[in-house]
């Protein structure tokens, strides 16, 4: 965590708002994945189909960076465990 404030106190205003904002948009796509998977999960519980898309490090962290193809990848990934 040192060399991350470090590395933003190197550098220029201009950058380092840059790279301030990119953390602020990566946290609120992980939170918002987070409550997605969530609503995701609540929603197939109606549904009986037995389906449950995890909530873990992992799953949030691909979605959070692929956004909609990481929700396809780690659904692919549920439904082949499941044949």
């Amino acid at each position: 965590m040192c060399f991350v404030f470090l590395f933003l106190f190197f550098m220029n205003k201009e950058s380092r708002g840059k790279v301030i904002e990119y953390f602020a948009w990566f946290w609120f796509k992980f939170a918002a994945v987070i409550a997605l998977l969530f609503v995701i999960n609540y929603v197939f519980s109606f549904v009986k189909w037995g389906i449950q898309l995890p909530v873990n490090l992992f799953s949030v962290v691909t979605i959070t960076i692929l956004g909609l193809p990481g929700i396809i990848c780690v659904s692919f990934l549920v439904i082949m465990k499941k044949i």
